[in-house]
């Protein structure tokens, strides 16, 4: 408990330190755009490694094989898109947040669209990050699931309030190192401890328990929310410039598939250790830290409460600042940190109605990917070149979100298959070659 205690005194003080020192939304919201591209990848890696990409993974390692590879490796290939492709432009165009974005690319109506279909949707994947903060929490200090809940969303709600986007970008340098070394502990000795002999095992692309449909689910939904993300554009806002920004994402690229590597091997030797009827969910926060020393195991708990605490600050941070500068239309510190307050506790209401960490995260993709990916993909790209008709292109936005929200409330996954592709047709239609082409109230040459 004195470790824990001494833990979260780190981070707020890291938090205390930027909220004396930075009085700016600029700074608080894109930490200045001074950073370069190893920060910006660090960050990168250390958010998008959080509660599915640990605990969540790891469990779906356990129970089907190495196409569990794909949660991270989909992120991996995202990253790559988004490096090669995107960030250039994204970090050009010197807005603080993707709304933002929309309106200088499609109209003012998008803007306001995707900050409704955002915040929502941030603040379920914040549950996520939540419900796997509190079960780490439990481990490490033997509180009650329910007080353990309730502390993590006040620490992380509180830490990033204070100090805004330097001190996630300076924490995350920190999170990183401790997430690696605990995840390398956890695989040293989970490997001793396990009678699987990795060499033996298929290394496979599908399975019947993943099989192809899911693999092209994966790669659309979850590789599609890594091309076009807020929280990940927050980080490219944050470089310096352009250069910076691409060699940050394409960096990441490499770290995030190294990191899918180790959470699928340290599950697979799981199978070797765990009792028959394990919870997968389990597996990284219970039984791979009982069979490891208990300083190692220490340590592990520590990395996966580091890795999660940032994915959830950055997360909280996307949702506020939309909210603030995209709905409420203004650039108040005050107003924005009461808002984090606001958002966070929406979150914890989430995180206590129940729902698996990997169910939670999905439902927030869908709505997400389907709605905003393909428009805003190709508002980008067509930036220059061709005028956009908004009426067609809102109506791609809309319709694509309405079928990711059928998808994530029905578990219907054809829905989002119709959702990306009906917003990614209407998105291309939406394209025209002259400005009297469009609608008479597109005012923005995309």
């Amino acid at each position: 408990m004195t470790l824990l205690a001494l833990y979260c005194l780190l981070f707020i003080a890291i938090g205390v330190y930027e909220f004396i020192k930075r009085k700016d939304f600029e700074e608080f919201a894109v930490a200045g755009r001074r950073y370069g591209g190893t920060v910006i990848s660090v960050s990168i890696v250390a958010s998008c490694v959080g509660a599915s990409a640990t605990i969540g993974m790891t469990g779906l390692a356990y129970s089907t094989g190495t196409p569990a590879f794909w949660w991270l490796g989909s992120g991996a290939v995202g990253l790559l898109i988004l490096g090669v492709v995107f960030a250039n432009k994204v970090r050009s165009s010197n807005v603080y947040t993707l709304p933002d974005m929309a309106e200088k690319f499609i109209s003012p109506a998008a803007r306001r669209i995707m900050a409704l279909v955002i915040i929502p949707a941030w603040a379920s994947i914040l549950a996520a990050q939540y419900i796997a903060a509190a079960k780490v929490t439990v481990s490490l200090s033997g509180m009650e699931y329910q007080t353990a809940l309730i502390a993590s969303a006040v620490f992380i709600s509180g830490y990033t309030a204070l100090g805004g986007q330097h001190s996630i970008l300076k924490s995350d340098v920190v999170q990183f190192v401790m997430v690696a070394i605990g995840l390398l502990l956890a695989l040293y000795f989970t490997g001793n401890a396990s009678s699987v002999n990795l060499s033996d095992l298929p290394l496979q692309f599908t399975n019947d328990t993943f099989p192809l449909s899911k693999w092209s689910y994966f790669m659309l939904i979850v590789g599609g929310s890594y091309v076009i993300c807020p929280m990940l554009f927050g980080r490219l806002f944050s470089a310096r410039n352009e250069i910076q920004a691409k060699r940050g994402a394409l960096m990441a690229a490499v770290g995030i598939a190294l990191s899918a590597v180790v959470i699928v091997c340290i599950g697979l030797y799981a199978r070797g250790v765990a009792p028959i009827g394990t919870n997968a969910d389990s597996i990284l926060t219970q039984v791979v830290p009982s069979i490891m020393p208990g300083w190692a195991g220490t340590i592990l708990l520590f990395a996966l409460l580091s890795t999660i605490i940032s994915s959830a600050d950055s997360c909280l941070i996307t949702a506020a600042t939309v909210l603030e500068h995209d709905l409420i239309g203004g650039k108040n510190l005050v107003r924005c940190r009461l808002l984090m307050a606001a958002i966070g506790l929406g979150a914890l209401v989430i995180a206590n109605s129940g729902g698996s960490i990997l169910s939670l995260l999905l439902a927030a993709n869908d709505i997400y990917v389907c709605g905003i990916v393909a428009p805003m993909g190709v508002a980008i790209l067509a930036h220059g070149k061709r005028f956009i008709n908004t009426r067609v292109m809102l109506t791609a936005i809309i319709l694509g979100g309405v079928c990711g929200l059928l998808a994530a409330t029905t578990e219907q996954k054809m829905y989002s298959y119709i959702g990306v592709a009906t917003s990614l047709v209407l998105s291309l239609m939406a394209l025209v070659k002259e400005r009297n082409q469009c609608d008479p109230n597109a005012l923005n040459h995309v």
